[in-house]
């Protein structure tokens, strides 16, 4: 059973893996941000898409983890902090920003197939203001997700991929955007 559950907003960022004794030093679960939903940027009503028509742009400043091991070997607890920063566009009158992001648990390895079995997929709301002299927004999310703990396979065949949920527009707005 996977679980991934935000814990809330913090400032400070969890760095590397590992615990107190020798069984914890094995690594934690790669995590990356996928391609095209790496970035988010949401135009206002209407059918203007240069610079003026940005509500605001998103992007994934960092992303970092740290394992924790249960004493009977049948889990991974891991503490991911998602850093995102977010940038105030001009069409953004109200100052109010809302949207959502993704991580899924997923495992690679020669006995699943060429393309990652999926275990588990969890979407976290972001609901922001900015401040009223401020452009821009820098949040930290700490997540805490649970895997089980691989007997024959190494806890480096799973990955964390995280990204945007984006509208059909915004997907190809980051395809031309990014070069995908």
């Amino acid at each position: 059973m996977i679980r991934l559950v935000a814990a809330g907003v913090l400032v400070a960022l969890v760095a590397g893996c590992g615990g107190d004794d020798a069984k914890d030093l094995a690594p934690c679960p790669s995590a990356r941000v996928m391609g095209e939903p790496s970035e988010l940027t949401r135009f206002g009503e209407g059918t203007g898409r240069d610079p003026t028509d940005i509500l605001f742009e998103a992007t994934f400043t960092r992303v970092v983890g740290e394992c924790n091991y249960d004493d009977d070997g049948g889990e991974i607890a891991i503490e991911l902090s998602v850093v995102i920063d977010v940038l105030r566009g001009q069409a953004n009158r109200d100052g109010e920003v809302s949207f959502r992001y993704f991580v899924a648990v997923a495992e690679r390895g020669e006995d699943i197939g060429p393309q990652p079995a999926v275990h588990g997929r969890k979407a976290f709301a972001v609901q922001e203001s900015f401040p009223e002299t401020r452009r821009n927004i820098r949040r930290t999310d700490l997540l805490e997700i649970t895997i089980p703990r691989p007997d024959a396979r190494s806890v480096r065949a799973y990955v964390l991929y995280l990204g945007f949920e984006l509208t059909p527009e915004e997907l190809s707005y980051n395809k031309l955007k990014l070069g995908f």
